[in-house]
């Protein structure tokens, strides 16, 4: 990993630097949170092409046995390509808002919720799905992370969804499998807490959120900690 880090470190532009890193262990592809001035770039480096179609990320496929100058010149050429400007995002009031609920609602093990369709259940990161297609339709829920038949509320909001589907495109959000074809959007913390440093604080995200989406949001965090 510290030589992956010395390879993504030389080929950064000299006002970009590496400000996260979250490694995929089940399938060996590093995410990179890259951020210049007040915009960020999530970078996956893998050997193989992502699962999903539509992601906001820079994708760099790496040979396994590519050389150190090689991967360094792949990845410089990358950063500096159109794909690299399009999917530069920057964190807006209603983003820092979102990521506050995301933290908050995780520290009390509540978290978001997509039911797959009975196909995708059963063959995810087999064949690829198209990240807005596929999973924009699919009910959401807040559930307990832990055990989804103690608690699964359904939330019916087609705008916080989108948002939340953005955010797990920019790998914000991580995703976990589990029974009855849920899958747990699970917050990457530390990106995150990292983004909420660098923008102004939003004490007041709850009137943010149901200015929004409305109440009904706030109303099922509500019933859920009940």
């Amino acid at each position: 990993m510290k030589d992956l880090t010395k390879i993504v470190t030389a080929s950064l532009p000299s006002t970009m630097h590496i400000a996260g890193i979250n490694i995929a262990r089940s399938s060996g592809s590093t995410y990179w949170l890259l951020r210049q001035s007040s915009q960020w770039l999530t970078l996956r480096l893998a050997t193989h092409p992502h699962w999903l179609r539509g992601v906001r990320q820079l994708q760099v496929v790496l040979p396994a046995s590519s050389a150190r100058h090689d991967s360094i010149t792949m990845l410089t050429k990358a950063l500096a390509s159109p794909a690299a400007a399009k999917n530069t995002y920057t964190f807006t009031a209603i983003d820092t808002a979102l990521a506050n609920m995301l933290l908050w609602t995780a520290s009390r093990k509540l978290v978001f919720m997509l039911r797959l369709t009975p196909e995708m259940a059963t063959t995810h990161k087999m064949t690829p799905f198209c990240l807005q297609q596929d999973f924009a339709p699919l009910p959401l829920f807040l559930g307990d992370r832990n055990n989804s038949n103690d608690l699964l509320l359904p939330v019916h909001d087609a705008k916080l969804q989108q948002s939340l589907i953005d955010f797990y495109s920019a790998n914000l959000l991580f995703t976990q499998f589990s029974s009855h074809q849920l899958v747990k959007l699970l917050p990457t913390a530390q990106w995150l807490q990292t983004i909420l440093t660098t923008v102004p604080t939003n004490p007041a995200w709850p009137l943010t959120l149901a200015t929004t989406f409305g109440t009904e949001l706030l109303d099922v965090i509500h019933r859920a900690r009940m």
